[in-house]
């Protein structure tokens, strides 16, 4: 996703990363408690992308450090107080008082990854060079759950300089079986191959040039 201006970031950040595990780990120990976690953690994603994503002037003013946290407060219950759970409102405002607001995009990160640890699930990140059926994706997931002996959460991306194909990313694993990248390592072979026949041309013609060199007086 873009810079914030735009859209939410969601940016690898290690900084961001760490602060978002750790107000994750908050709502969530708060939310285990009351059966809550899965409903409030689609509330989240639901502000992210359906509210703050699409309402620029909303989301600069709540991460705006000029905007005092009182005025925050106010905005947040006159924007959402009677729209989405107690929880989640007062989990907003906990971030407002600690200047945090503008984290809301690791903090979601974390509370979705933390949550598929809690029941079990992976998350899993497709990219294709045009976008798959349905009929696909179920296989796709079929295989992958079979692989991983989990529940998978399918996320999809496209990407046309794949030239066919797919990369599958499990957390820090990828598996690349796309046409570009198997064109590059038949490139590589190939170069590979060349250079190898080149140094044995080379050799032989040493060879040669030293039996001769050694024949003549």
């Amino acid at each position: 996703m873009a810079e914030h201006a735009e859209n939410i970031s969601t940016r690898f950040d290690p900084g961001q990363e760490h602060l978002g595990e750790v107000y994750a780990k908050a709502l969530l120990g708060a939310t285990e408690k009351t059966g809550t976690s899965d409903a409030v953690v689609a509330e989240f994603e639901s502000l992210v992308e359906d509210v703050l994503n699409k309402l620029p002037a909303l989301r600069e003013t709540l991460f705006s450090l000029r905007v005092s946290h009182d005025d925050k407060l106010a905005l947040l219950d006159k924007a959402f107080r009677g729209r989405m759970s107690e929880q989640l409102l007062n989990f907003l405002k906990v971030l407002s008082r600690h200047h945090r607001l503008s984290s809301i995009g690791p903090i979601l990160n974390a509370a979705k990854k933390r949550l598929n640890q809690l029941r079990g699930r992976v998350e899993v990140f497709v990219t294709t060079a045009a976008p798959i059926s349905n009929q696909l994706l179920e296989t796709i997931d079929a295989k992958l759950v079979a692989m991983l002996g989990k529940q998978v959460i399918i996320n999809t991306s496209v990407a046309p300089d794949l030239l066919g194909g797919l990369v599958v990313r499990v957390g820090d694993t990828v598996y690349d079986s796309s046409l570009a990248t198997q064109l590059q390592k038949m490139r590589t072979v190939a170069l590979e191959h060349t250079e190898q026949k080149i140094r044995q041309s080379l050799g032989r013609f040493v060879g040669v040039d030293s039996e001769q060199r050694s024949s003549n007086p």
